[in-house]
C-alpha cells in the first residue's frame, strides 16, 4: 500500500485507465466533480497545472517509523514519487501486470449468471481444470470433509446453500480454503460455492455462484462424484450432465414440495436474517434487499 501511494494512489491508477478508455470521465463523484476534475486536481503524473500541492505531499509521505493515530502527524518523506511506467507500483496500460485483470467472470450449466474466480491467485496449472464433486450443504460440513481426509486430490468441493438467501446473508467462505491449503491439495483441489470469497483467497476458489442453491440453481442439483469442468481462459464452468437430466433432477426436487432446494442441515436463523432472505437478489444483482422479491406473498395476506 505505501508503494501504491508513492506513485500516486488510486487516483493514478483511474487516469491511466481513464487514458485507456475505460473509464467514462463524465461521471459524477460523491464530492459532486466529474471522475474527469478530480483526475485533473489528484493525477500527479500529468502535469497539468490543476494539480493539487496536496496530491503531491500525499505520495510523498513515507512511513515514520513511529506508532502514530493522526494522518501526517510524521514528518518523513520520500525523495521523489514513483514515476516509472514500466516497472513500477502503477504501470500504464501498455505495461499492465496482466491484461485480463486478477477476477473473470465464468459462465455455464453450472452457473447461468455467472459466478467468479480471483485468477491473480490461481496457479498456471490450475486454468483448466476437471474433477469430481464432493458436495457440501454448509461450510462446516466443507470443513469436517477437508479435516477428515476425505477431500483428496483432483477433488472439487462444492459448497451450496451459503448464498444470499440460503446462508442467510453470503458468509465468507474461509476455513475450507485455509484447510486445503494446510493439507497442501489446495494446487490439486477446487472449491466452488454460491457463497463469497474475500481478497485474501488463492487457489482455484469460485465464488458468488448465481443462480444460488436455495433460488433453484442447478448447483443444488449437483451430486457426489458429478464431473464438473472449469476453463477459465473460456470463461466456462459446467458440470458433465445433459439438459434431460438436469430436467430429470430438477423434477425429482421439486416433488419434495416444501423441503425442494433446502439443505439438511440445522442451523439457528435469526429473524433479521429470515427477513434478509425473503427480500434478497441474486449475487448476480449484487444481493441487495428488493420488497419485490416478497410481493406476491404481500399481496396473497391483504384483506
Amino acid at each position: 500500500m505505501e508503494d501504491i501511494s508513492r506513485a500516486g494512489g488510486i487516483p493514478v491508477i483511474m487516469a491511466r485507465l481513464h487514458r485507456a478508455g475505460l473509464i467514462h470521465g463524465g461521471c459524477r463523484t460523491v464530492s459532486g466533480d466529474t471522475v474527469d476534475k478530480q483526475l485533473r486536481v489528484n493525477d500527479i503524473h500529468s502535469g497539468g497545472a490543476e494539480v493539487a500541492e496536496e496530491a503531491r505531499q500525499r505520495a510523498l509521505a513515507a512511513p515514520g517509523g513511529q506508532f502514530c493515530l493522526s494522518g501526517f502527524a510524521q514528518s518523513a518523506t520520500y525523495p521523489s514519487v514513483d514515476a516509472d511506467v514500466a516497472g513500477g507500483a502503477i504501470r500504464d496500460f501498455d505495461h499492465a501486470y496482466s491484461k485480463d485483470g486478477g477476477l473473470c467472470v465464468l459462465y455455464g450449466n453450472l452457473a447461468q449468471d455467472g459466478c467468479i474466480v480471483k485468477t491473480a491467485g490461481v496457479d498456471a496449472a490450475l486454468l483448466r481444470f476437471t474433477g469430481t464433486a464432493k458436495v457440501c450443504d454448509s461450510q462446516e460440513q466443507a470443513v469436517e470433509l477437508i479435516l477428515g481426509n476425505t477431500v483428496q486430490p483432483g477433488d472439487i468441493v462444492v459448497i451450496r446453500y451459503e448464498g444470499p438467501k440460503g446462508g442467510p446473508g453470503m458468509q465468507e467462505m474461509l476455513y475450507p480454503t485455509s484447510y486445503l491449503k494446510a493439507r497442501h491439495i489446495d494446487k490439486q483441489c477446487a472449491l466452488i460455492t454460491d457463497g463469497r470469497f474475500s481478497g485474501g483467497t488463492s487457489g482455484l476458489s469460485i465464488g458468488h455462484v448465481s443462480p444460488e442453491a436455495a433460488a433453484g440453481g442447478n448447483i443444488g442439483l449437483v451430486e457426489n462424484g458429478d464431473v464438473i469442468d472449469i476453463d477459465i481462459p473460456k470463461r466456462t464452468i459446467n458440470v458433465r450432465l445433459s439438459k434431460r437430466e438436469l430436467a430429470a433432477r430438477r423434477r425429482r426436487m421439486l416433488a419434495a414440495g416444501a423441503d425442494a432446494f433446502r439443505p439438511k442441515r440445522e442451523r439457528r436463523v435469526s429473524e433479521a436474517l429470515q427477513a434478509y432472505a425473503l427480500m434478497t437478489t441474486s449475487a448476480a444483482n449484487g444481493a441487495v434487499r428488493d420488497i419485490a422479491q416478497c410481493a406476491p406473498r404481500a399481496r396473497r395476506r391483504r384483506p
